[in-house]
């Protein structure tokens, strides 16, 4: 059993770890790879990161439920980054629908109150 949540840890540390890589990446121009990022949770979750913004909110909320917090704080990062950079398509209605629900997740699972989490879900808000 202990080996099993030594695996899943692992597991999450390397989706993290992308996320972060791939953050820093959106600060520089022409280095955004979010298909990298949609292949990897492809591979490791049960969603890719395209397919998020064209569910609807029940079908995103069944997605991200078992989907580990720390996972969803970072996507959450990148979500908000892309918004303020403005380095993808997508729409801003879309992106901040699926933040929004994504902010609901982490705190209903969550019990740590983060001032980072308040000021995105204040700007998604705001928006």
């Amino acid at each position: 059993m202990e080996y099993r949540s030594d695996f899943i840890e692992r597991e999450i540390q390397k989706i993290i770890l992308l996320i972060r890589n791939l953050m820093a990446n959106l600060g520089e121009e022409g280095n955004v790879n979010l298909k990298a990022l949609d292949q990897e949770l492809k591979e490791k979750l049960d969603f890719g990161f395209f397919e998020i913004f064209e569910l609807s909110n029940e079908d995103l909320k069944k997605k991200i439920n078992g989907v580990d917090v720390l996972i969803l704080e970072e996507l959450l990062r990148v979500l908000y980054k892309i918004t303020i950079q403005n380095v993808t398509h997508l729409k801003s209605n879309t992106l901040k629908r699926v933040s929004l629900q994504i902010i609901d997740e982490i705190e209903n699972k969550s019990s740590v109150y983060s001032f980072e989490r308040q000021q995105i879900k204040n700007y998604f808000k705001s928006e």
